[in-house]
Order: structure tokens, then C-alpha cells, then sequence
């Protein structure tokens, strides 16, 4: 396929047999070239993570999956290896990263499996430097149900970590402290730049978890029990398919005039609501510092609050503007206030121009394989110790946690209707009267 299709990368790695001509199937790298030139327009964090296979054959799929800015994903690698090794991952991120996303500044997400960190960490794979590695969020919180046993404590971690800015950070770490102090050095113990939001300085773009990847392991799933020559080819018909249909509509999209995405369209309508009832007042004309007071409940899971607002630094006391990288209401408020246009400090990911360059290269066709050269090279064999011995059918679900446990059901406050915590605990509540 790699000749067949230019560009089409392909990496894979067989052992020795004891018959000549022939090796064992150990690994395999594949990236398509429509995929990797579309990264370049995507948001720069790439979601990995690893799925198991039940064919004939044991063994398991990684992927590494991109987001564009209308908040579509897609899969820009795939890789089958004999499972989540400290051996395969470094294979995997090394030809991810020499191949697809050898950009600056890139943060992968992933889970705390030691053999991802392991792999980030060796400098022969070229991610040491100006990428960045940080936790999903959702294994965090199982691992810190794991070892305090405490499952109404997790909610509070979980707030700790998708909370905006220091000061709501600083809110949820104070009440576990309240509760179990063994739980507040557990969540100390972890660096606050790969778990939470208020200090990752806007490298995950508000992602606080791997559920990109893990949603495309589900849209995968039917294939998972396929031979890997059908499998591969399977992924380049689904990411054709994939391609002309949202190629189709950016383009349609684009000859509309709409300037910037639905989905970056959404929150900033929702900004410029919010904005309308702040105060502004303006402390540096030259710096355009400003001081922005909110005059009605944000309903943010947080009290009504006034923020410091500083446009040439790009930033914003309540931390969405450096997370999302769109303007917050305060924001917003801000720019009317001065007669500067908001729409200078949108991200270019999230124009319409960008996303139709994401999907601007089609898929080529596949011609039929008689016109196909012939292979000339070593026979490929599996391993027989990686064919499965259990009778049956293979389960084609995993073992649920108590990550799943979590997910069941999202329960959201009765006041500020905010996910994470109920009426009692609100900190949006007023206090007792006098």
C-alpha cells in the first residue's frame, strides 16, 4: 500500500523464523497521508490510547486521534502490536511523532499507564523538548478511588481538576482537605500541570480526558476482529468515506460566508450573553487592562465574582480565555467596552477556512489489486503464541471499573445546575441568614 498509495506510512518490525524466506509478524505502523497533512490544521493535542483485538489472534490497537475546530475527530495513526508494552508504545509514539505530529508545542493526553509515560520520556523518540505530556482526567479519578476508597471524595478531585482558574482549583482542594487529609497528599503528589486545567497553561485546549480516543475504539469496534490486512484496509475506506463527507459540508459551509465554526460559534454566543450584564472599568489604556465585575450568577458552579482582564497578555482572571483559547464573557465585555473587536482573539484553528484545509486532500482511490506489483519479500507468519486458546467466542466488551461506575449517571446542582455537586455544597449557595 505504501507504493501502491503515496504517501501512506507504513512501519513494521518481524523477527527472525527458522525457516528462510519466511518471519514472524511482530508489529505494525500505519499512517494515511490525508490524515497527517490534516493534523497541521487541527487543534495541537493528540489523544492516544489502546484497545484490545478479538480475532483469531491476541494482540491490541493503538490509536492516536485529532480533533478539528468545529470539534470533529479522527484517527491520524494506527498500530497493532502484542499489547500495551513498554516495547510496543515506544514503537508506536516514536513513528507518531517522526512521521505525523512532528510540530512544536504539541501536548499528548493520555493515561497514567507507566509504559506511555516511559515511552514519552525516552529522548530516541523525539518528544522530549517542546511537547508536552498530561493525564486524562477520568483515569486520574479512578486511580484516586483506587487508593482512598472513597468515592464521594472523587467528585471533588474531579472538580479540582476540570476547575478554570486557581482560585475555584484552590475551592475543591480546601474541601478535601476538610475531609481526608490522605486524600489531599495523594492528589498533591501529582504535578498540577498534568492533571488540571487552571495550571496547564491552555496546552490541552480544555480536553481534561482521553475520551476522543476511547470513542473512536467504539467506532472501530466491528473491526477489531478482522485479519490485519482487512483491518488496515478497513481504516482506509472509513477514513475516505470520512473525508468527502465533512470535505463535502466545510466546503458548503465555507461558500456560505460563515467565518467561524458551529461549535466556536456556540460558546461564544454564550459569552456575549453573559457579557451583557458585567461592569467594566478600564485601569490601563495603554496595556488594555481592565477590571470586570459580573452582576448576575454566572451559573458556573462558582458565586458572581469580578475578574482582571488583561487583552495584550491574553489572559483572564477566570482562566476560559487561556484554556479554550476563545474569549470569555469577561473578555468580551471588555473589548465592547474599549471598541475593540472580539474576534481578534479567536483562535485561527476555529475558522471555517481552517477546517475545510483539514479536509481539503482527498483519500486516492485503490485500484484493483491485479494491478497491483507483486510481492517479492519474506513470507509474514504469525506467532503461535499469540493465537488464542480459550474456546468460545472472545468477549468484545471490557472489564468495567470504577471509572465507568462514575459515568453512570451526571447528577447536577439544583441551583447552578453544574455537574460535580449538589445544592448542599454549592458554592454558588448563600450562607445562613441572620
Amino acid at each position: 500500500m505504501e507504493k501502491w498509495i503515496p504517501g501512506t506510512i507504513i512501519r513494521f518490525e518481524t523477527s527472525p523464523t527458522p525457516i528462510q524466506g519466511q518471519v514472524f509478524f511482530e508489529r505494525l505502523f500505519w499512517a494515511f497521508k490525508p490524515c497527517i497533512q490534516a493534523f497541521a490544521h487541527c487543534k495541537p493535542i493528540v489523544q492516544v490510547d489502546g484497545t484490545f483485538l478479538y480475532g483469531k489472534y491476541k494482540g491490541t490497537l493503538l490509536l492516536a486521534v485529532a480533533q478539528d475546530g468545529n470539534a470533529h475527530i479522527f484517527p491520524v495513526a494506527f498500530a497493532i502490536v502484542e499489547g500495551e508494552t513498554k516495547d510496543a508504545w515506544n514503537f508506536f509514539l516514536k513513528h507518531l511523532r517522526e512521521n505525523v505530529t512532528p510540530q512544536e508545542n504539541i501536548c499528548m493526553i493520555s493515561d497514567r499507564h507507566a509504559s506511555i509515560k516511559s515511552a514519552y520520556e525516552n529522548p530516541s523518540n523525539g518528544w522530549n523538548g517542546t511537547s508536552s505530556h498530561v493525564y486524562c482526567l477520568r483515569h486520574v479519578a479512578q486511580n484516586f478511588v483506587r487508593a482512598i476508597k472513597n468515592r464521594k471524595l472523587r467528585k471533588y478531585a474531579v472538580n479540582m481538576g476540570y476547575a478554570p482558574s486557581e482560585a475555584t482549583f484552590l475551592y475543591w482542594r480546601h474541601r478535601i482537605l476538610k475531609k481526608n487529609t490522605a486524600a489531599l497528599e495523594w492528589v498533591d503528589n501529582l504535578p498540577k500541570e498534568k492533571w488540571t486545567q487552571a495550571y496547564d497553561g491552555g496546552i490541552r485546549w480544555g480536553h481534561m480526558t482521553s475520551n476522543l480516543a476511547e470513542a473512536m475504539n467504539s467506532v472501530f469496534k466491528d473491526i477489531r476482529g478482522l485479519p490485519i490486512t482487512a483491518l488496515v484496509q478497513a481504516t482506509y475506506y472509513r477514513l475516505a468515506k470520512l473525508f468527502a463527507k465533512r470535505g463535502k459540508q466545510s466546503a458548503a459551509v465555507l461558500a456560505s460566508g460563515q467565518q467561524y465554526t458551529e461549535a466556536c460559534q456556540e460558546k461564544i454566543l454564550d459569552a456575549l450573553g453573559k457579557s451583557n450584564s458585567c461592569i467594566v472599568t478600564e485601569f490601563d489604556r495603554r496595556n488594555y487592562s481592565f477590571s470586570v465585575e459580573e452582576t448576575e450568577d454566572p451559573h458556573e458552579g462558582r458565586p458572581k465574582d469580578h475578574f482582571w482582564v488583561h487583552l495584550r497578555e491574553k489572559m483572564c482572571d477566570c482562566g476560559k480565555f487561556q484554556a479554550l483559547h476563545l474569549p470569555c464573557s469577561h473578555v468580551i465585555a471588555a473589548c465592547n467596552h474599549a471598541n475593540i473587536t472580539y474576534e481578534a482573539f479567536i483562535d485561527d484553528v476555529y475558522r471555517v477556512t481552517t477546517v475545510n484545509a483539514v479536509y481539503d486532500e482527498a483519500f486516492p482511490v485503490v485500484r484493483s489489486k491485479s494491478l497491483w506489483p507483486i510481492y517479492e519479500g519474506d513470507v509474514v507468519c504469525p506467532r503461535a503464541d499469540m493465537k488464542r486458546t480459550k474456546r468460545g467466542r472472545p468477549k468484545k466488551t471490557r472489564i468495567h471499573t470504577e471509572m465507568d461506575d462514575f459515568e453512570k449517571r451526571e447528577f447536577r446542582c439544583g441551583l447552578c445546575r453544574v455537574p460535580g455537586h449538589n445544592y448542599r455544597e454549592c458554592p454558588n449557595a448563600a450562607g445562613p441568614s441572620n
